[in-house]
């Protein structure tokens, strides 16, 4: 088979999974049960996984840059979550009740998360904002909301407007057009929101200062997660900070990703306190989980004993597999272990970086701690219109190196997202360096002909 077709390549070298996604069309829509993890031509089927290993249907083994989307900081079957999982499963999943496994994540995160006075566990990070967003309007008495053009928090409609701002579609800086995803968001839903550019301090102040009377919340994400993993600037997040406080608005960070930065999250990086902050994945354990915590006279909303509380009842929230996977997912993540991470990542985002010079090819890599992301660009990457741009000039080839990286024994996202995990060590990141290296060296030919702007001239 020729390396000239990377699709038919990667087909080739892939065949059990081939055959397991043609079943899977008969069951699933695209043949599989959520898109973020679906790609062309079909993704691998896992087997079993350990560690930062997967093991796929063909044979295969993986170095997991991916760690379901961030959330295992542990890597895989890591033995004081399985050891937590088995202990409590056998004395039951999930009660219709509180349990001393619930209060003793709970302690934890708010020992870690110092502006959280008070919290409520939930079943995914979507939940999570959703019900942030709900405290924001119960305690201001406003409907809209600003998020920031190109953040993802979570799979409902006013979460995902303008997630990927298109070119010529999105409007002008200074006022963003609120656009859909799918053509499943309503009209009320696009009217509920107003857009931020991220990263605009002077703009996100005069667009706080246009709405604020009639905002309920700004939601920001520390690190812009779908659009390529963007750092905010401190500055940023101050202006945010700022202007809240002078228009009455609640100011909401999603830490889902985020919290992984440091023991305090992104907030305790920047110095920036957020009135409520949303948590999900590495505090799970790698079980579904969310979290949302705040201000004492903030959350006390969703106290029942209150005359007309939020309304929040949600079957599998605090269930007890869950916080005890938990509970030992943080407890095993120490301040050094955080620092072990980011160094990794460090090592990880410098190589790849590297790795593009090298080969003569416009690309970076992009992130903070141990987030990184790659792009085809040398460009200064400051928001989400920077990485549609560079997304539609490089074409298939981030889908093409994807599928390389994948044969070259190492998998992150299709969207080029990697994370480092504490099963890692600098073998493994050097690892997929090198692999790095050697997909750029084999797709060559292909940019050669397809994408010849990506070539260092």
């Amino acid at each position: 088979m020729s390396l000239d077709d990377p699709v038919a390549t990667y087909r080739a070298w892939s065949r059990r999974s081939g055959e397991l996604h043609e079943q899977s069309l008969e069951c699933f829509p695209g043949g599989d049960t959520r898109a973020s993890a679906h790609f062309a031509p079909y993704p691998l089927f896992i087997e079993y996984a350990e560690g930062c290993r997967l093991h796929d249907a063909d044979g295969h083994e993986l170095l997991d840059f991916m760690n379901n989307f961030t959330s295992l900081v542990h890597g895989h079957a890591f033995p004081p979550i399985v050891a937590a999982v088995q202990e409590q499963v056998a004395l039951g999943s999930a009660y219709a009740a509180p349990s001393r496994s619930q209060l003793a994540l709970a302690q934890l995160v708010k020992e870690r998360v110092p502006s959280i006075d008070l919290l409520r566990f939930c079943s995914s990070g979507s939940e999570a904002t959703l019900m942030a967003l709900r405290c924001a309007r119960a305690v201001t008495g406003r409907q809209r909301f600003m998020k920031m053009e190109g953040g993802y928090h979570g799979s409902y409609e006013t979460a995902e407007v303008s997630l990927a701002p298109l070119p010529g579609r999105s409007g002008d800086l200074d006022a963003p057009r609120s656009q859909p995803i799918d053509a499943s968001i309503p009209q009320s839903a696009l009217d509920d929101v107003v857009v931020c550019p991220f990263n605009e301090p002077e703009r996100a102040r005069r667009l706080i200062a246009r709405h604020g009377d009639e905002i309920a919340a700004v939601i920001v994400e520390p690190i812009l997660g779908s659009m390529g993993m963007l750092p905010a600037t401190t500055e940023f997040l101050q202006s945010l900070r700022e202007a809240t406080e002078g228009c009455g608005a609640l100011l909401i960070f999603d830490e889902v990703i985020s919290l992984r930065l440091a023991p305090g999250g992104a907030q305790a990086l920047h110095g920036v306190t957020p009135d409520l902050t949303a948590l999900g994945k590495i505090i799970g354990g790698g079980l579904p989980v969310g979290a949302i915590g705040g201000r004492h006279d903030l959350m006390s909303h969703f106290d029942p004993r209150e005359k007309r509380p939020i309304f929040h009842a949600s079957t599998f929230s605090g269930n007890a597999v869950t916080m005890a996977a938990g509970h030992a997912a943080m407890e095993a993540l120490s301040p050094a272990e955080h620092a072990r991470l980011d160094a990794l990542g460090e090592r990880l985002r410098a190589g790849f970086t590297t790795a593009f010079a090298e080969a003569g090819i416009h690309g970076r890599a992009t992130g903070q701690g141990s987030l990184a992301n790659i792009h085809f660009t040398t460009e200064p990457l400051h928001d989400a219109r920077d990485t549609m741009k560079g997304l539609l000039e490089a074409g298939p080839i981030p889908a093409w190196l994807h599928l390389t990286m994948l044969r070259r024994g190492i998998a992150s996202a299709s969207r080029l997202m990697y994370c480092t995990s504490t099963a890692m060590g600098n073998p493994e990141v050097d690892q997929a360096i090198e692999a790095l290296a050697a997909s750029l060296h084999e797709l060559r030919p292909a940019l050669e002909r397809k994408r010849p702007g990506l070539l260092v001239a």
